[in-house]
């Protein structure tokens, strides 16, 4: 009877296992998804509101909740002080010391890092460009998420299933 109910709570945590990397394809979704939000608030407030950079990353953090808002903001408050560093290096800085239990891939996280680099100079035009060209990037990103996800998702969970049972039969 112990043995049974060991073997069950082993293909249980298999299942488990496979479920809970299933749902982390989601949260990569969704997160490419709030980026993709943050970018188009960026660009509403620098186009409409004509707002500086900190305005703007600061007017952002209003619209945003978790540790979006916090990022947000502290990337605002640095900007704000500088302190003689570019907005590359602030920007990722705080992504990194913000963000780091996200679910994102280290290509998506670059993509996100990279983007701070790439404002901060010139004029709001080419500040415009630069988030419709991260707009670009995150949206062909999601795209390549969505063509792949259904099918890692089922895979994940049929390899969390058959390894509970595959380890089930191999105590038996």
């Amino acid at each position: 009877m112990l043995k049974a109910a060991g073997i069950f709570l082993i293909f249980m945590a298999g299942t488990g296992i496979g479920f809970s990397k299933s749902m982390e394809f989601t949260r990569r979704e969704q997160e490419l998804r709030m980026f993709l939000q943050i970018a188009l608030y960026l660009k509403g407030a620098v186009r409409c509101g004509n707002a500086s950079l900190p305005e703007a990353f600061l007017e952002t953090a209003c619209k945003v909740e978790g540790v979006y808002r916090k990022f947000l903001m502290e990337v605002s408050e640095c900007l704000k002080m500088a302190n003689g560093r570019t907005c590359g290096s602030i920007f990722r800085d705080c992504a990194e010391k913000n963000l780091e239990g996200t679910a994102l891939s280290a290509e998506e996280k670059e993509i996100v890092f990279s983007f701070g680099c790439r404002l901060g100079y010139l004029d709001r035009e080419m500040q415009l460009r630069q988030i419709e060209m991260f707009e670009m990037e995150l949206s062909e990103a999601l795209e390549h998420l969505k063509k792949e996800l259904p099918e890692k998702k089922k895979l994940c969970r049929s390899m969390g299933i058959l390894g509970g049972i595959l380890l089930g039969v191999l105590l038996w």
